[in-house]
């Protein structure tokens, strides 16, 4: 067992402070770390915390295979740790990198004033933006819509790779603010009576914060820290190219990414409803539209998962598809899991933090079907810890009552 020490964050108030390690509340609240973040996240100080338990150092190598937005990445660069990030969404690769570029702090303030003085004209011109507008139009009022995809085409024509990271980043930083929309349970929700603020002054204000925190950028070690676009049951890194991996990979609880982020997504990535469909299917089984799309021949369903399965299979259920989902599901993170072995060299780390979930009142033990599949390709079990517990939606809590479910931190070892 890996056992952390008395000074570790792993030993504050389990239900309080533990608990907070993975959420991004913290990161709301840090310098760069707040450009961009996921609802569903954890903090730096558990990648920190992390790495020093896993007694890593710049001479070794750090891999988050579903980066998110980069605060594995941020954290390692931010302790000289080389790291590599991966992921299937364009959003998480582009916002984690814009974390971790150098910029030049006078091109910023000349851009700055650019865009200030464009969006005070009147009247703006958005007609080489009509599919993006097509696809965004019910989710914005429309004058705001036309600025927001204004600003995107003048970052496209204007700004170089650098520029466009920072600025684009902003952007996509403000859609929910400026927009109809909100991010709850899982879904992109809609709220018509919501209050919109000035897409002007939104704007360049998270661009001057962002522009105010660039010096703290600048002072990190110059160490290779970058994200890709990638599967994470598929990777074409070198074998052994890792001492350690520090992730959350997708929970099994239907939140499908494409429809949560498909504001910024649309924005700043994908041009047609073809193109978020095929990132739709092609993404971890951890929602009830994606499809198959690796075959994993040597795997075997654990026990747990199939009792768990059987018992799903004789109850009433909203959505008799999650059985097959969370089938799939299992299936891809064997995958996942045997890519990480592979990458990982002997005796490295991994630590995952992952959630159970609950379907027709019946709890899916997700950390110990993952810790069973772990152990059945040789890795090494070292403890589950116990985050927090949190309850269930609205409606199963209703109907089923309040049994809390455990988000846990597993650790692994590679033998």
């Amino acid at each position: 067992m890996i056992a952390f020490r008395s000074n570790s964050f792993f030993n504050y108030d389990q239900n309080k402070k533990l608990g907070l390690l993975v959420t991004p509340y913290q990161n709301r609240k840090l310098p760069v770390y707040d450009w961009y973040n996921y609802k569903h996240s954890f903090s730096r100080d558990l990648v920190t915390s992390l790495i020093r338990e896993f007694q890593l150092n710049g001479q070794d190598r750090i891999l988050d295979p579903f980066c998110g937005s980069g605060t594995t990445l941020l954290a390692s660069k931010e302790m000289g740790i080389p790291v590599q990030g991966l992921d299937i969404l364009p959003l998480s690769v582009f916002v984690s990198n814009a974390k971790l570029m150098k910029y030049d702090r006078k091109k910023i303030q000349i851009a700055i004033s650019e865009i200030e003085n464009l969006l005070e004209q009147k009247k703006i011109d958005c007609g080489v933006c009509s599919l993006r507008k097509e696809l965004l139009i019910k989710w914005f009022p429309e004058q705001i819509l036309d600025k927001v995809l204004f600003i995107r085409d003048w970052i496209e024509k204007t700004c170089d790779e650098n520029l466009k990271h920072f600025f684009l980043t902003a952007l996509l930083s403000i859609l929910e603010e400026v927009s109809y929309t909100y991010k709850g349970g899982g879904f992109l929700r809609v709220e018509r009576s919501k209050r919109i603020p000035d897409l002007k002054s939104t704007y360049l204000s998270r661009l001057h914060k962002m522009l105010m925190d660039i010096d703290i950028i600048d002072k990190l070690p110059d160490i290779q820290a970058k994200a890709i676009e990638g599967d994470a049951r598929k990777t074409t890194y070198e074998p052994a190219s890792f001492s350690g991996v520090i992730t959350s990979p997708p929970y099994p609880n239907r939140h499908d990414y494409t429809r949560v982020y498909l504001l910024e997504l649309v924005t700043g990535f994908i041009d047609s409803e073809e193109e978020i469909k095929t990132l739709r299917y092609c993404s971890i089984r951890s929602h009830v539209e994606a499809r198959r799309r690796f075959i994993a021949d040597d795997y075997s369903p654990p026990s747990i998962l199939n009792a768990t399965l059987k018992r799903l299979e004789k109850i009433s259920l909203p959505n008799r598809q999650v059985i097959n989902m969370l089938d799939g599901y299992f299936e891809d993170m064997y995958l996942v899991l045997k890519e990480i072995k592979r990458l990982l060299r002997s005796r490295g780390k991994i630590a995952f933090v992952v959630g159970d979930v609950r379907y027709g009142g019946v709890t899916v033990p997700v950390s110990d079907i993952l810790i069973n599949i772990g152990n059945s390709i040789g890795l090494e079990s070292k403890e589950k810890i116990t985050a927090r517990m949190r309850g269930n939606s609205p409606q199963q809590m209703k109907k089923y009552g309040r049994d809390l479910m455990e988000e846990n931190i597993l650790i692994w070892e590679r033998k």
